[in-house]
Order: C-alpha cells, then sequence, then structure tokens
C-alpha cells in the first residue's frame, strides 16, 4: 500500500529539466511554452530545449508502444510559435527595462561589453548581427 501514494507522487512531479517528463506531463504545448521561456525570457537558460526538441521529434514516429505520441505539425507549430513568441517577448523587455538595468549595474565590464555591442551595430548593422546572434552559437554570449 505505500508504494501506491509513493508512485502517483513520481507520476505527478515533473522535473523541469528533464525532456520526458515535460512531454508526458505537458506534450505539445510543453514544447512552446519551454521555447517561449527559453528564447524569451530570463528564467529559462536552465530548460532543456533543444534535447526537449529531440524527444519531441523521436515521439513523433512511429515505432513501438509509447506511453507519448505527437503529432509533427502541431509539434512544428507550438516549437516556431513559441520560439518567436519568446524572442518578440524578450525584445520587448530588453527594450523597456534593458537601459534601467545596465544603469543599475556597477560592472565595468558589463558597461564596456554594452558599449561594444553599440558600436558593432552601429559599424555592421542590425541585420547581420540578428543572423549573427541567431545561427551562430560562438557569437552569442
Amino acid at each position: 500500500m505505500k508504494t501506491e501514494p509513493i508512485h502517483l507522487a513520481a507520476q505527478l512531479a515533473v522535473n523541469v529539466r528533464d525532456a520526458r517528463s515535460l512531454l508526458v506531463t505537458f506534450g505539445v504545448l510543453g514544447v512552446g511554452l519551454v521555447m517561449f521561456a527559453e528564447t524569451g525570457l530570463l528564467l529559462g537558460f536552465f530548460l532543456p530545449g533543444d534535447s526537449l526538441l529531440f524527444t519531441a521529434g523521436l515521439l513523433c514516429t512511429d515505432g513501438s508502444e509509447r506511453s507519448v505520441h505527437l503529432e509533427l505539425g502541431p509539434l512544428l507549430l507550438a516549437a516556431a510559435v513559441g520560439a518567436l513568441a519568446g524572442a518578440q517577448c524578450g525584445y520587448a523587455i530588453g527594450r523597456k527595462g534593458g537601459r534601467a538595468l545596465l544603469a543599475r549595474s556597477r560592472s565595468k565590464r558589463l558597461h564596456e561589453g554594452a558599449q561594444r555591442a553599440e558600436e558593432l551595430l552601429k559599424r555592421y548593422g542590425y541585420a547581420k548581427a540578428i543572423v549573427l546572434a541567431r545561427f551562430i552559437p560562438v557569437v552569442r554570449p
């Protein structure tokens, strides 16, 4: 009898750092939410975005009996909408509060980095900066 409540509690608990746990609990909606949080919110950096997408893709394939099966179309839509909405939200947060947070900081290194980033944006333009920051991981901070 003691194993049933523990087993039930283990099923109800969600490990946000485990892709399979997120997919079993939230499904396609979870993929969209994780992509939103990872791309747009400061607190989403610890979420398993890449491994979540890989695992979700595997769960879309026809294979052996699984507890979860996802459809590819809704999964792609949720991932794209979550990532794009998150990017826009992150931009809005940075646009509204970025200068205020930078002004509060006493870090000389942070101020130098912000100044360097502004100079590079003026020199090379925003289009190249967006492409480099989005698709070349070495350039991203």
